[in-house]
Order: C-alpha cells, then sequence, then structure tokens
C-alpha cells in the first residue's frame, strides 16, 4: 500500500513538472498583439511588462524605446500586423516551456518578419527573445 503512494505521488510530481511553466497559447497571442499595437501606437509606457527581468537588466527602458523609435524611423511606421504561425516547444536545455510566435508586419516602407519566443515566468506571460528581419 505504502508503495502505491509513493508510486501516486511520483507520478503526480512527474505530470505538473511537464506542464509546470506552460505557456497558454491564446494568452500568449493576446499578450504578443497587446506588444504590437501599443508599438504601432508609440506607447512605451508598458514596455517593460513585456519582457523577462534577465532582457531588461540587459538592456534599460530607455535603451529598448530607443531602439523601437530608430525601428519606426527606418521602417515606418506600423501599418498592420498577422500571425503566421504559434508554435509550442519544450527547450530541453534550458528546461522552458515556449510559445514562438512569427507575425508579419506591415510598415510603410519596409515589411518584416518579428519572431517573439513567449514563456510563463512564475505566473507571468514574458519575451525572452524578439528578432526583426525582412519578409522575403
Amino acid at each position: 500500500m505504502k508503495s502505491n503512494k509513493v508510486l501516486f505521488l511520483l507520478m503526480i510530481v512527474l505530470f505538473s513538472a511537464c506542464f509546470l511553466g506552460k505557456v497558454d497559447k491564446e494568452k500568449g497571442i493576446q499578450f504578443a498583439n497587446q506588444l504590437l499595437d501599443d508599438l504601432k501606437k508609440e506607447d512605451y509606457s508598458r514596455i517593460d511588462s513585456y519582457y523577462a527581468a534577465s532582457f531588461s537588466e540587459n538592456e534599460p527602458t530607455e535603451k529598448k524605446i530607443e531602439k523601437f523609435r530608430r525601428l519606426r524611423e527606418v521602417m515606418g511606421p506600423m501599418k498592420s500586423y498577422e500571425l503566421l504561425e504559434a508554435k509550442e516547444k519544450h527547450d530541453s536545455v534550458s528546461g522552458l516551456n515556449q510559445l514562438i510566435l512569427k507575425y508579419k508586419v506591415v510598415c510603410e516602407k519596409v515589411t518584416a518578419l518579428q519572431t517573439l519566443v513567449i514563456i510563463n515566468d512564475e505566473g507571468q506571460l514574458k519575451i525572452i527573445f524578439q528578432n526583426f528581419e525582412n519578409f522575403d
């Protein structure tokens, strides 16, 4: 009987470990859309709330804002964005469950492919990676 309890507890631990920190796909997409809406409106007041602490430590708020302003100058104002791909992945190296989102971002001067990697950081969605490249 005691071994059944131990086995049961072990199964619960393993099961919860697999889903711990899982990113809800729909909430992740809403989160990313909110960031893109803020960038489109040039509203940088919540910019730090989107990024994981490690991301913010390496790039202070003012530097992030300046980067987005420079991108807007080069790319032109954002006209629209479209979600192209939403893929869930478990990174075995970091042990993190990730939501990888790819957006087609149409700006006045260029169209870009924007990639965002979102994690569940202590119950809050946060971006740990962001990349812009030319859309082919």
